[in-house]
Formats: C-alpha cells, structure tokens, sequence
C-alpha cells in the first residue's frame, strides 16, 4: 500500500479529497487487478468532481500525464490494454526507454509494451518533482521516475531515473508522443544478450 501513498502525496493540494480518495483506488487496483476492473477505477477517479470551473490546458495534460503512470505500473504488473488508451497511434511516435532501444512508430511501441508486460516485473513506478509545459497543440511533462521493480533473474532493483513525456493534442485529448528516459544498464546488458 505504500506506492498507493507516495503518488496521493505528490498530488496537488487543490484536489478535492473524493478525487484524491478515488485515484489512490485506482493504483490499488491497478496493483491488484489487470484489465476491466482497474480501467473502471481509474476512468472513476480521473472524471473528477463536476464543478463550474473548465478544466485549464496544464490540468489536462498533468491528466494525461498521470494516465501514463498508471499505464507503466499496469504493464507491470502484466497487462499493457492500458497504453492504448495513452499513446498516440500514429507511426511518427517513439519510445526512448530505459533499455536504451530506439522504438518509432505505434506498432512498435505496442509490441515493447506487450513485451514488457509479459515479463510481469511487478513492483511500482511513480513520477516525481513533476514540471508541465503546456503549448497550442504539443506539450511536455519532465519528472522523476522512481521505483522498484522485479527487472534480472528476480532481483529487486530501485530506479531513479530523469523521464520526458511529449504529447500532443489529438481530437482534443492529449495523447503520448514520445517517452524518453535514462538507460538501466540491467535492462541494457539484458537487452544485450538477446540480440
């Protein structure tokens, strides 16, 4: 449950406390389930509380952005329905991941994520000291990721690693781009070996 909390306690302060209750739903079941149920807590907890004010540009991507997270940690755990509903779909996206691979177009990045989610690493990754920079149709998310997962031969490893998130308004929602993130040499020489 403390993975549940770190991300709760990185939230916005202005958050009303039924979303803040609800999203910390959603990375429990995230954590403990895969697929529909997980979808359903999450789609409860983003929706947020209905209030008069618009929803700004920077609320909309810090959104996306956390959607993005949750995704991570659902590949995590084994299942990777999620970064359909998170990346753009197009063949100019790409993936700079912590295996140091270069991965463009879609199809692509659907397989790595597929892939990923079937070495059912487990553990958990958050996004840490968030910054947002919103523009007309393109903006940027820059954090620490920061976690531990099961990566080599079930051995536990802490990872802190600088990410970049791109995403671009897409039929007025913000879909992923591009995911850059510094490499893992364990995930590297993993990598490595296999080519």
């Amino acid at each position: 449950m403390q993975p549940s909390l770190i991300v709760v306690a990185s939230l916005p302060m202005k958050l009303p406390i039924r979303s803040i209750t609800l999203f910390a739903c959603s990375i429990v079941a995230a954590t403990l389930f895969t697929g529909c149920a997980a979808r359903m807590v999450h789609k409860l907890a983003t929706s947020g509380d209905k209030t008069d004010e618009k929803t700004t540009p920077e609320q909309a991507l810090r959104a996306a952005n956390s959607e993005l997270y949750l995704a991570i940690n659902m590949v995590l755990a084994g299942n990777a329905e999620m970064m359909d509903d998170v990346w753009s779909q197009k063949s100019d996206v790409s993936d700079f991941g912590p295996s140091a691979d270069r991965i463009v177009g879609w199809k692509a990045v659907e397989a790595q994520f597929k892939k990923e989610a079937a070495m059912k690493m487990g553990g958990t990754l958050v996004c840490e000291d968030l910054t947002v920079t919103v523009g007309a149709d393109m903006g940027f998310t820059t954090c620490m990721e920061v976690g531990s997962n099961q990566i080599i031969d079930g051995k536990p490893v802490n990872l802190r690693f600088r990410a970049t998130n791109v995403f671009r308004l897409e039929k007025g929602e913000w879909k992923l781009v591009h995911h850059h993130t510094d490499p893992a040499p364990a995930m590297q020489a993993k990598s490595a070996t296999k080519n």
